[in-house]
């Protein structure tokens, strides 16, 4: 149908369309089946070689291809020659640097450390470390680091200690070896494993980079300590009980040790209460100025230990060199030992009662004579021995003849009243659970300001059943007694006359002044 150009087509266009009976088809078009060839690429080149169908038919022309036109299949090939070659490039440099063939690698530079495997406590220990370098290229600012155990000192000057030390190398030719000799002394407990670290840090030509190397370890065990601390003291105790430590260090070097240092670490249930000699810092540190061969050094210790039954505690002793940084801490030790202790229920239960009453303190009246009554039981499933009981009187009421008890006497040189077997045969063998009474009285004296008294009851008893055990064993327990205070009233007359004071007979007499 041919397009409408002027406006009368329009109008007749119009006409027939609004006609009737009138007919606007004219040409039917059909569909053919004619096949029309699609580009398969987005190359779709001049358009003039694009197939055009027929303006008429609708048919499709084919259009011959352009002559001179190239299928481009080059880039392939330039793909797969470039991996080829990437890959065999890959293969040499792997291969080159397997066999070595590089010009500076760690694994090139050899360090080893020897010396001996055993060496005693105190005593020089001489090393040998060997640096070689086998790369193709020289390494240049070699330093050897070594790092020391703790307690390490220096060979030349004992008195400085060693943790870490660089010593410088320099350069280190290729295929050259170097031999460095170091000698430190070293201290330990015996049978102490302890090791020495050593590292190479060096560049290399054309580098700022610094690189490192690490050397095996020299492993060493201290043979023999040159201090030895045995420690005595009673396993089992009772809480409140003081007790006795002693601690003697015996000297096991070939030469006198100097400075040596004692520490003791107290646990929570321990109370420091003397020791000969005394600290010379705190209440746990000693100092031995010189200590020769084979010599012994002897440090007694008292305490009171304080816990609950069954509880177990232990302090801890500690000898060895002085620290530089603070000369009353040890820095390194040579020597370790230890006091066990385990809190048994008290074995004598002690009651004291002043005039019938149990409290701490009682109240008497003045110049009153009291009765005291001991009531000693024993707490152990087993019999002790020969209980001895002291009482030590103190106070400003009391003196030597104050205390009159039936069969104790008193020891002047001690200032106490003591009771044992020999004027008591019942304190011979105590079964357990039975109870010993004593009693006594007390008389004040002369009456005193203020005036009272304390009573201070010391149970001795021995056991042999456990070797482990004190002999001795000791309760303790204390009382007070305090006078009341008495008011005395008292007269006196006086006369002044004018306002100044005068004296005379009383009652006042005629001519007498």
């Amino acid at each position: 149908m041919k397009p409408l150009k002027s406006q009368e087509e329009i109008d007749e266009m119009r006409r027939r369309l609004y006609a009737r009976g009138s007919d606007l088809t004219k040409v039917r078009h059909e569909l053919t089946d004619t096949k029309i060839e699609v580009s398969r690429d987005w190359d779709m080149g001049d358009s003039n070689d694009v197939d055009k169908p027929d303006a008429n038919t609708g048919a499709v022309v084919e259009t011959e291809e352009k002559e001179g036109k190239k299928k481009r299949h080059y880039r392939g090939f330039i793909l797969l020659g470039s991996l080829l070659i990437f890959m065999f490039v890959a293969i040499v440099s792997s291969l080159y640097l397997y066999f070595g063939g590089n010009q500076i690698s760690s694994d090139n530079i050899q360090i080893s450390v020897q010396g001996e495997n055993y060496v005693g406590g105190g005593e020089t220990l001489a090393m040998q470390i060997a640096v070689s370098n086998h790369n193709s290229i020289p390494i240049e600012s070699a330093t050897l680091i070594l790092k020391y155990p703790s307690g390490t000192r220096s060979a030349d000057d004992s008195l400085k200690s060693l943790y870490e030390d660089r010593i410088p190398i320099g350069v280190v030719d290729v295929g050259e070896v170097k031999n460095i000799p170091v000698s430190v002394i070293v201290f330990g407990e015996e049978n102490d494993s302890k090791h020495i670290e050593a590292t190479i840090e060096y560049r290399v030509i054309g580098s700022s980079g610094m690189f490192y190397k690490d050397a095996e370890p020299l492993l060493f065990k201290i043979s023999s300590s040159p201090l030895v601390l045995r420690i005595e003291n009673t396993e089992k105790v009772a809480s409140g009980q003081l007790v006795d430590i002693t601690m003697t260090a015996v000297s096991n070097a070939s030469t006198p040790l100097t400075d040596i240092l004692v520490s003791a670490s107290y646990p929570n249930g321990f109370s420091f209460e003397e020791s000969e000699p005394s600290p010379v810092f705190g209440d746990n540190v000693w100092k031995i100025d010189e200590l020769l061969p084979e010599e012994e050094y002897v440090i007694k210790l008292r305490g009171f230990v304080s816990g609950l039954t069954e509880e177990t505690f232990r302090i801890n002793f500690s000898a060895g060199p002085t620290s530089l940084d603070n000369k009353y801490i040890v820095e390194a030790s040579l020597a370790e030992g230890s006091a066990d202790f385990l809190i048994e229920r008290p074995f004598i239960d002690i009651d004291v009662s002043i005039n019938g009453e149990t409290k701490d303190e009682v109240i008497i009246s003045e110049g009153e004579d009291s009765s005291v009554q001991i009531d000693i039981t024993n707490t152990l499933d087993e019999t002790v021995y020969d209980m001895v009981v002291e009482v030590v009187p103190g106070g400003n009421a009391l003196d030597e003849t104050s205390i009159r008890g039936n069969s104790g006497f008193y020891d002047s040189n001690k200032g106490v009243v003591r009771w044992e077997v020999a004027n008591n045969s019942s304190f011979g063998r105590i079964l357990p659970g039975d109870t010993r009474t004593l009693q006594f009285d007390v008389n004040p004296g002369s009456n005193r300001s203020t005036a009272s008294y304390d009573l201070v009851v010391n149970v001795y008893a021995r056991r042999v059943a456990e070797t482990s055990a004190q002999e001795a064993l000791i309760g303790t327990v204390k009382t007070k007694a305090k006078f009341s205070s008495t008011i005395s009233l008292g007269g006196q007359a006086g006369r002044s006359m004018g306002g100044f004071s005068d004296t005379g007979p009383i009652p006042p007499k005629v001519g007498e002044s």
